[in-house]
């Protein structure tokens, strides 16, 4: 009877209190209701998560203000998740984008954490290191990410980039498919609570529209913090990059005076002679601390220390400067309206503000300097960071890491990619490319490669799933065994390679090669002239994958129907790259819509051949452009006979097709002989052949049938 059992509450809380707790970790929610029915659902078994990049420094609002909100979060009957972003710290270049580094840094960042009083630490606060737990997860994690990048384009994609502190114009590639995998994060961690800061608003709304997207009724409650502003004029929030902007967790006493003295504290708002009601209109850092961070812990309480701003701190003992019972107190006060208020009228004033500042600040801090001084861990993990910071970051490829091929697939190959999978009908065109590039290529004296790329559909395609795909490779692959046949080739040996075995093989160093290809190129470059923003997202990480798998295989040849884009990204150099189009077989130069004689398809059967041969251009005299001539160039180049009356010239055979396209340029070769003598002696052999293996394997029957089904999606989703 457990599962009918209502939820129990938490033992220490109401639901009303549980509420208003979990309300006070954020400056913004979305939405209070679904937070309400979350918190009736799972009331002590809710999962809250925050994603942080080990990236060097610590400030006072990663470090004390994130401890009180997860201690709140926690009290509240809630699990946090720290999702430990290593692969999102070499994206962004952190450390040089030495993983390495990164790791040491995140379990800096822990011991700071512990240190600063974060309860339930490995029992209701959990740290997940982000390259280990995907990797291990890899097939669920990048197909997650890869159907968020095929439902979003380039455009939406770019808004969210800010969370990097990127400007839009001056993205690499890498930093698309950040997003891409924050948003993603969620959803692979089943996090029913978003508790990041307001500054990554934008990817999880983002969650929120993929959830519309793919009708998921249960959508993350979002729980975004305050941003804390800059300590200096006009800074909106604290940077990283500049020291002064912020307190850093492991500042001295020294330190903390100093950037607080010569912090910016107006009592008046700038050009207005308003009386400010709120510090969203002074705009005042000190204030902003003492509100947020400050009257954030329990129990708080502001005071005033007796010395001032003039007397050298630095030679204070500092346990007597921090010591509430050695230290005397002018004033005291106990909710932040009383210290604004009091700060607004001149009864406080700002070298007053600003010195009990210092005292609240330093008295947080002095347990984390203690833990790094007398912690032997935590002493070298920071010495280490120190020396790192000193000697500069060099940017790093992690070794150049390379992906690992599958055993009894081997590099410097002749590697065919087959075309992407769509939801439309496999073409002769298609499968004759690939017959011919691998009849060219059979003679060499090294192996012949197909490449599927069944993870890279999926990426581009939304009405795809991994079903359809392998179904849509199954018919093509038996589409190119015909043609083959078809082409005199019966002996040629080929390797089929799926790029899913390829990423899942060693996932780990392939997304890595991706995110070390988009590290090296901008965003801009990778999309060459041939995407546009309009375009889904999926197609950038479409082309990142592709490189990973030119860096795995190493080929000696490379026909794909990308340009050499691929081989340059990703460095190889010595490559043959092969165009995949080189055979046209479209019966008409133009496709108007809704025309079904534009090209045969696969599954076209003997009479639908002979009526689109029929129906073909075939302009008397025109060789520029004639179907049907092509056909002949590419099956029977070498002995083909057209079958006449008599009358009309009676029986010819060629044997060089550049006769044949003399004799129909001069008119002695009549359309409608050619056109007959191509559908009698190639059309209706190759397609008996498809038609005929297709209706005896029930595999390529429930593979056409499944294609078919997704034409008429495909088309349903179009009206």
């Amino acid at each position: 009877h457990a599962a009918a059992q209502k939820a129990i509450r938490h033992a220490t809380m109401d639901a009303e209190q549980q509420f208003n707790t979990l309300l006070s970790v954020a400056e913004e929610c979305l939405d209070e209701s679904s937070l309400r029915k979350l918190l009736e659902a799972k009331p002590d078994s809710f999962v809250a998560y925050d994603g942080f990049e080990p990236s060097g420094r610590m400030h006072i609002a990663q470090g004390i203000f994130k401890a009180v909100n997860v201690n709140k979060i926690t009290k509240s009957g809630g699990t946090f998740l720290f999702w430990v972003a290593d692969w999102f710290a070499l994206m962004n270049d952190k450390m040089g984008g030495d993983l390495e580094k990164i790791k040491v840094v995140g379990e800096y960042l822990q011991e700071v954490w512990t240190a600063a009083g974060m309860n339930h630490m490995g029992t209701r606060v959990k740290f997940i290191l982000c390259s280990e737990c995907i990797t291990g997860q890899a097939e669920k994690y990048w197909l997650q990410v890869l159907d968020v990048a095929r439902r979003f384009n380039v455009t939406r994609i770019k808004k969210c980039c800010q969370i990097m502190g990127r400007l839009e114009n001056s993205l690499s590639s890498a930093q698309i498919l950040y997003p891409l995998m924050q948003c993603a994060d969620i959803f692979f961690l089943n996090a029913d609570i978003c508790q990041l800061g307001l500054d990554q608003r934008k990817v999880n709304t983002l969650a929120l529209e993929y959830c519309s997207k793919v009708n998921r009724k249960i959508k993350p409650v979002i729980l975004s913090h305050h941003m804390l502003m800059g300590l200096k004029q006009g800074q909106a929030k604290m940077s990283k990059s500049d020291p002064d902007s912020a307190i850093f967790m492991e500042d001295s006493a020294e330190d903390v005076c100093r950037k607080i003295k010569n912090s910016y504290c107006p009592t008046a708002i700038e050009g207005d002679d308003a009386k400010p009601t709120s510090n969203d209109m002074l705009k005042n850092p000190c204030l902003d601390y003492i509100q947020n961070i400050l009257f954030n812990i329990d129990n708080f309480k502001f005071q005033i220390p007796s010395y001032s701003l003039s007397d050298d701190l630095a030679k204070l003992s500092i346990d007597d400067a921090l010591s509430s019972t050695t230290t005397a107190f002018n004033k005291v006060y106990a909710s932040y309206q009383e210290v604004f208020d009091a700060f607004i009228s001149g009864e406080m004033t700002t070298e007053e503000l600003k010195c009990g500042l210092i005292y609240a600040l330093n008295t947080l801090l002095q347990p984390i300097r203690t833990h790094f001084t007398q912690n032997e861990r935590a002493k070298t993990i920071l010495a280490q960071i120190v020396q790192w910071k000193k000697e500069g970051t060099v940017k790093s490829n992690n070794g150049d890491i390379a992906p690992i091929l599958p055993e009894g697939i081997t590099s410097n190959a002749t590697v065919i990619t087959l075309p992407l999978c769509s939801h439309e009908m496999i073409t002769l065109t298609q499968v004759v490319n690939v017959a011919q590039a691998i009849a060219q290529n059979s003679t060499a004296d090294r192996p012949i490669v197909l490449l599927e790329p069944d993870w890279a559909s999926f990426a581009t395609n939304s009405l795809l799933d991994m079903k359809i795909i392998h179904k849509y490779y199954a018919l093509f692959e038996f589409g190119v065994k015909c043609a083959l046949s078809e082409l005199g080739v019966t002996e040629a040996k080929y390797q089929i390679l799926k790029q899913s075995e390829l990423i899942l093989n060693a996932p780990s160093e392939y997304w890595l090669c991706v995110m070390n290809a988009g590290r090296s190129h901008m965003l801009n470059d990778i999309m060459g002239e041939s995407l546009e923003d309009s375009d889904g997202s999926g197609n950038i990480v479409h082309r990142l994958m592709r490189v990973a798998d030119v860096t795995a295989l190493k080929p000696t040849v490379l026909a794909t129907q990308l340009d050499d884009l691929v081989t340059t990204a990703a460095g190889v150099s010595g490559v043959e790259v092969v165009e995949l189009n080189a055979v046209d077989l479209r019966l008409k130069a133009e496709k108007e819509i809704g025309d079904l004689n534009f090209e045969y398809l696969i599954n076209d059967t003997d009479k639908v051949a002979k009526s689109k041969m029929k129906k073909s251009f075939c302009e008397p005299g025109n060789v520029e452009f004639c179907p049907a001539i092509e056909f002949v160039k590419v099956f029977r180049s070498s002995n083909f006979e057209v079958v006449r009356t008599p009358e009309n010239g009676g029986n010819v055979t060629y044997t060089d097709p550049a006769q044949l396209s003399a004799d129909f340029k001069s008119e002695k070769l009549h359309p409608g002989d050619l056109k007959s003598a191509v559908g009698e002696s190639i059309l209706i052999g190759l397609l008996s052949k498809l038609d005929g293996g297709i209706k005896e394997s029930k595999e390529l029957k429930d593979a056409l049938k499944g294609l078919k089904a997704l034409e008429k999606k495909a088309a349903k989703a179009k009206k």
